[in-house]
């Protein structure tokens, strides 16, 4: 709920009180990476993500939400090599694909309105 309310710190602080009520839960650790990517913190999002997703059995969702967040990151390859534990090949490569697009139309929009800027000045 807090991340929801863009209050990523405060989540944060209560996703790791958590765990050291129950050190290394897979679903605290999934909980707290996917705040680290809300708050935009890819690698330490990654790397929770990655403890997650080192404990048997791995909950799917997991491992999608790091193949999300390897992604984000402009590793395509390995995100969608790990959709592949989970997805068909073919929706394990739409989703990479999607992913590519999105980071390029950001990419676009950053250099469109940084360019902007600059005619204004």
């Amino acid at each position: 709920m807090l991340d929801q309310k863009g209050r990523h710190a405060d989540a944060q602080r209560y996703y790791l009180t958590a765990l050291k009520i129950a050190p290394e839960e897979p679903s605290i650790l999934s909980n707290l990476g996917l705040s680290y990517a809300l708050a935009k913190n890819l690698r330490e999002a990654e790397s929770t993500l990655r403890r997650a997703a080192a404990h048997t059995p791995v909950d799917p969702r997991v491992r999608q939400n790091l193949a999300l967040v390897v992604g984000l990151q402009g590793r395509f390859s390995e995100a969608e090599s790990i959709a592949r534990a989970d997805l068909p090949p073919e929706e394990a490569a739409a989703n990479a694909a999607y992913l590519r697009q999105m980071l390029a139309r950001r990419k676009d929009l950053h250099e469109t309105t940084r360019s902007a800027r600059a005619d204004v000045n």
